[in-house]
């Protein structure tokens, strides 16, 4: 069943995939974008996941009628393994890349939250990476 959410407003189902043609890649530069969760990766590249909360209900406060959510979408950016080299500058690089493809996007992207690098197990093997949190407007 597909019901046209309100102007301005995403369905949740179309949220990471609009998310992912904000960043596709334009250059060879750029890094790939994952819409999935997966079991082995080639960094640079970032992947489209949900963060905790998932949802959350818009309050009466934020004017929003009864029905409207919050969803709270996590880009991972991965930018190598972790071994001494470069990690940390392709990171910082890959998280100005994010801020400024969704900044300059039609769709909104408002950023919540941006967490500092960490390591991260993806198929067995430790990458460096840094998990942004954006709150994205939906009709559920």
């Amino acid at each position: 069943m597909s019901v046209a959410a309100p102007s301005g407003l995403m369905r949740l189902t179309e949220v990471r995939a609009r998310c992912a043609a904000a960043l596709a890649p334009t250059t060879d530069d750029d890094p790939d974008v994952l819409t999935d969760v997966v079991d082995s990766l080639s960094p640079p590249v970032l992947m489209l996941i949900w963060a905790d909360p998932w949802l959350s209900r818009r309050t009466v406060g934020q004017a929003m009628a009864s029905g409207y959510w919050d969803a709270w979408l996590e880009v991972l950016c991965i930018s190598a393994r972790v071994v001494p080299g470069e990690g940390f500058s392709e990171l910082e690089e890959l998280v100005s890349y994010v801020i400024h493809r969704l900044q300059d996007h039609d769709d909104t992207w408002p950023p919540e939250t941006f967490y500092a690098p960490r390591r991260f197990d993806i198929g067995g093997i430790t990458y460096l990476g840094a998990r942004l949190i954006f709150r994205v407007p939906v009709t559920v």
